[in-house]
């Protein structure tokens, strides 16, 4: 993914790039309708009366803004609910949710389409074939407005529920697995060995959030260097972590415009970063263990959930086009990590839990073989610390039925 589809994707994410969107659309509909009544013939077959018109537009912009206080005020409350019932971090992926956008930016685009429909109908603007014009697009917009309640009744019974919240979440990182799955290694070359080269850090600390591969290779070809890309996406890049290592002459110039290469920001970015829907999910599961909230039934959801996740990751092991670029593939004991280490220590007295943790790790453990040592391990650190929070025998008796794959393979 190039530096400027990545922050094109970024901008379309925001909440508020469709609602501007629609109101230029609705804008410039209007002047549309007024630029074609010029070539309309003077004689039409019948006369449509401006107040015929701007009636319809009166009710839409009266009703269409309490409309859209309403569903930006559902919007608002539907973040509270997610950050306080499942973890803050899954947030911008609901403002992201292109439904609720739509709906939102078909009221608001619908009002200022009325608006200034009303402003020109008022001034006079309009000949008899404009205003006829404006009218038939006015039906359309009224069509898309009852469409768009009717959606958004069925959203708003959804948006920032505990379920819809880990669909989204498991949604986004099956997209991030998509992208590693296409791009392996970021089509780099597979690092083996130990590192060599020159450090370049990033200017200030932050979160890794796009790795533009594509333009380091070509800055490497250039200036004949050898590039090791030290912080993949996600990754947390400070003055003292570098971002690569070079092997090479380089410049100030140049190792500016190496570091450029690097989004760095204040948050990881789900887009190329598998690994933080992970740990987001590993969130929301830990949330639903706590006494305040004392859930175990959305803990086994999630681990449901990833396990179909992990079923679907795609090893990194052929090498990509970038032959001056080096990478290290993601380690499979980390991903474990990443999410069974914050159930392991916070779920171990509940065996409803550690049974289908154990139970997620065995079948990740037979499907994929390259995770198959790091499953066995997380799932002997799971055993350990169950063993020590469980108080009753019979609770200890299923703990040992339930890992006993753990030592037979």
């Amino acid at each position: 993914m190039s530096y400027l589809r990545f922050k094109l994707r970024q901008i379309m994410q925001r909440m508020w790039f469709l609602p501007a969107a629609f109101s230029a659309v609705a804008v410039l509909t209007v002047v549309i309708a007024y630029i074609l009544a010029r070539f309309a013939p003077d004689q039409l077959p019948f006369v449509m009366p401006s107040n015929a018109v701007q009636s319809i537009l009166e009710i839409l912009a009266s009703s269409l803004l309490t409309v859209a206080v309403f569903a930006l005020s559902t919007v608002v409350s539907a973040f509270s609910a997610a950050s306080s019932s499942t973890t803050p971090r899954a947030v911008p992926l609901i403002a992201g949710d292109l439904r609720a956008q739509t709906s939102i930016s078909v009221f608001i685009g619908a009002f200022l389409f009325s608006i200034v429909g009303i402003i020109g109908l008022s001034a006079g603007l309009y000949s008899e074939a404009g205003r006829l014009f404006l009218f038939v697009v006015t039906l359309g917009v009224l069509v898309l407005v009852v469409a768009a309640l009717i959606r958004w009744i069925g959203q708003i019974s959804a948006i920032g529920r505990v379920g819809n919240t880990i669909s989204v979440v498991e949604k986004a990182t099956r997209d991030a697995l998509t992208v590693m799955g296409e791009h392996p290694l970021l089509d780099c070359r597979k690092l083996e060995g130990e590192p060599e080269g020159d450090p370049i850090c990033a200017p200030r600390p932050g979160y890794v959030q796009h790795c533009d591969a594509a333009d380091l290779q070509s800055l490497a070809e250039e200036h004949d260097l050898v590039v090791t890309i030290m912080a993949r996406p996600g990754t947390y890049a400070t003055p003292v972590r570098p971002l690569m290592l070079v092997q090479g002459e380089t410049s100030e110039e140049l190792r500016a415009a190496l570091i450029d290469c690097f989004v760095v920001g204040d948050q990881r970015a789900y887009d190329s970063d598998p690994r933080y829907g992970f740990i987001v999910l590993a969130e929301i599961a830990d949330k639903a263990l706590s006494a305040g909230i004392n859930d175990p039934g959305t803990a086994i959801v999630v681990i449901d959930t990833v396990t179909r996740l992990l079923l679907e990751w795609e090893d990194e092991k052929r090498s990509g086009e970038h032959n001056r670029l080096l990478v290290a593939p993601i380690v499979a004991r980390d991903v474990l990590e990443d999410f069974y280490r914050p159930l392991a220590r916070d779920g171990a007295p509940i065996i409803e839990v550690v049974s289908r943790m154990l139970k997620s790790l065995e079948t990740v453990s037979a499907c994929k073989p390259d995770f198959s040592q790091a499953a066995r391990e997380m799932a002997r650190d799971i055993v350990v610390r169950a063993e020590k929070a469980m108080t009753a025998e019979a609770d200890r008796t299923a703990l040992r039925k339930v890992s006993a794959w753990i030592e037979a393979g």
